[in-house]
């Protein structure tokens, strides 16, 4: 479904991501993991086209379906964005304003891309607040600053899913949250992907939940994919030394781990990617 083949970013003297190249199938959890400055977030924005100015983007291709996601142009990326592609970011607080309730975001959100009526958007955000386990009587009449960070974090993927998009991309979307409250988003986000078909493109360094969730992952380091396959597999036999010492440092509570094991590099001074 998602087809991304030799994606290149940079900026006009610098490249920063090399040639990435992957793909999602319908309802597949696709995890793309790395160390911070590996380039994996900066390659799910590209999908997009959300970069910043200073940065451009190419690709030998990039389509979702029988998009082009290259040729589409802003416009028609704007109208997909929402739709067949939704995002969840990590600050989902910026997603609110304190002046406007919880319903009022989500009717907003279902009137840029669907004429509906106000019956029709009361009971699509209904549905998709009982979705994700939130009382929509209650959470639709509430302000952002009157739900917890959890509970705002429900309302973001509850928004994105009301599109019925083809592609969920979370961009580390519980690192900001407890323990508790990170297992129960990822398991709404499983329990809706699994409903819906849609497919998640999950962007993460939490190697706990990509063993748990992901179908197929990408091990990402320096703007290159080092390592990709069924998750089973790279984790119980990891190729790449990068990736081997990746999973060895995770801490395990039933093994002694004096230090954690570092990967000798001979480039450090190279400036890494966001």
């Amino acid at each position: 479904m998602l087809e991304v083949s030799g994606l290149t970013i940079g900026t006009a003297d610098r490249e920063i991501v090399h040639g990435v190249s992957f793909s999602v199938d319908a309802g597949e959890w696709f995890a793309v993991i790395g160390e911070s400055g590996s380039g994996k977030s900066i390659s799910a924005h590209a999908i997009g086209d959300l970069l910043p100015r200073s940065l451009h983007r190419n690709a030998e291709a990039l389509r979702l379906g029988d998009l082009d996601l290259l040729t589409a142009g802003r416009r028609r990326l704007r109208r997909e964005l929402g739709r067949s592609i939704c995002y969840v970011f990590q600050n989902y607080g910026a997603a609110f304003s304190p002046y406007y309730r919880i319903g009022a975001h989500m009717t907003e959100a279902l009137r840029v891309h669907e004429r509906l009526s106000r019956g029709q958007c009361r009971g699509r955000i209904t549905d998709a607040l009982e979705r994700v386990g939130l009382d929509p009587l209650i959470t639709a009449e509430r302000y952002p600053f009157q739900l917890s960070g959890g509970q705002l974090q429900r309302v973001v993927l509850a928004t994105a899913l009301m599109g019925r998009p083809k592609l969920l991309i979370a961009d580390e979307p519980t690192t900001a949250l407890d323990a508790a409250t990170q297992a129960d988003v990822l398991e709404r986000v499983d329990d809706l992907r699994r409903s819906t078909g849609c497919a998640v493109l999950f962007i993460t360094h939490d190697l706990r939940c990509v063993s748990a969730r992901a179908d197929r992952i990408a091990v990402m380091r320096r703007g290159r994919i080092v390592e990709t396959g069924p998750t089973s597999k790279v984790v119980a036999d990891p190729q790449d030394p990068y990736t081997r010492n990746l999973f060895a440092s995770v801490p395990m509570v039933d093994r002694d781990l004096d230090r954690l094991p570092v990967l000798d590099d001979p480039d450090d001074s190279t400036e890494e990617a966001s």
